[in-house]
């Protein structure tokens, strides 16, 4: 059972059920009544998500297809079960993230395997590694707020410590940065801050123009901040090439693995559903409706069948 940080008022752990699909959300959803909510309900991936998947254009970027997969699988954030596309931009980069990794877990299992490659262009030689995702720790830093404030120790335009109110990024921002975050970081991160940016001083009319302006000492001292308060859900692997003997650190980018992982698997759909309306006559609704390892269960049986008939 995966171990969740106790909250910061001493009350006690929560206890995550991975075998029913409920998983806790690092820092949580503030709806629009204010409420907070951190238990999340999640439904396995089945042949319609799939077909979903298979249907999206190549280019769709990955903040898309993850607010759409989501959208389908999540049957619940604690009391509310209205979840829509709109309701997961709204949620923030790291619960986004930690969703997609329990999604993952119940759609392949809890091995991961990877393959790096060193980093010595002399070298490049690969190398398997194996990760086990029940076997990570989450650090739950639950947010009982979206909106923060913060003082700069650095000087703006002469004024000394002046307040910042911001909040952390969301699905919608990655959604908004997706067409410029490869191409030019520079840019993607003010259009990020001119978004998550509220006030600074008196000002309230941020946009790229002004955090453009910034001394970029005041640039960073608010980025730091909003990642102080973002749990830290990266995972970066350390390790020695067996053949140069180079040490090294590989950041993974599970969320984009994931959906390289789940697309990659999704083109041999429409070949399993054919498969099994064949021998068992059922309707493509039907068995696109089945999650995809008990479609898998059932195509095994009959491969197992068909052998002892042959």
């Amino acid at each position: 059972m995966v171990e969740v940080d106790s909250l910061p008022d001493g009350s006690p752990e929560v206890q995550e059920r991975p075998e029913d699909g409920v998983f806790i959300l690092p820092t949580g959803y503030i709806d629009g009544h204010g409420l907070y909510h951190s238990e999340v309900e999640l439904a396995p991936v089945n042949g319609k998500i799939e077909a979903f998947l298979a249907d999206l254009r190549d280019d769709t970027y990955a903040a898309s297809v993850v607010t759409g997969l989501l959208a389908r699988c999540i049957k619940r954030i604690g009391a509310l079960t209205d979840i829509d596309a709109s309701l997961v931009r709204n949620m923030l980069v790291s619960d986004r993230s930690y969703l997609m990794m329990r999604l993952r877990e119940m759609t392949f299992g809890r091995k991961v395997d990877v393959i790096l490659q060193c980093p010595d262009v002399s070298c490049r030689k690969s190398m398997d590694i194996t990760l086990f995702l029940d076997e990570m720790r989450i650090e739950r830093q639950p947010l009982l707020e979206r909106c923060f404030t913060m003082h700069l120790s650095c000087a703006v335009e002469g004024k000394e410590r002046e307040q910042v109110e911001f909040r952390l990024p969301t699905g919608a921002d990655q959604e908004a940065l997706a067409s410029v975050v490869h191409l030019d970081e520079q840019k993607a991160i003010h259009c990020l801050l001119s978004r998550c940016i509220r006030r600074i001083g008196e000002q309230t009319d941020i946009d790229e123009a002004v955090i453009g302006a910034l001394p970029e000492s005041v640039r960073s001292e608010i980025e730091a901040k909003i990642q102080q308060l973002t749990p830290d859900l990266e995972i970066e692997l350390e390790g020695v090439c067996p053949e140069c003997q180079n040490a090294f650190s590989a950041p993974i980018d599970l969320t984009a693995f994931v959906m390289t992982e789940i697309r990659r698997n999704v083109r041999h759909l429409a070949r399993e559903v054919h498969f099994v309306a064949w021998y068992y006559h059922w309707s493509e609704q039907d068995i696109l409706a089945l999650p995809r390892q008990k479609r898998l269960r059932y195509i095994e049986l009959l491969q197992e069948e068909i052998e002892r008939h042959n």
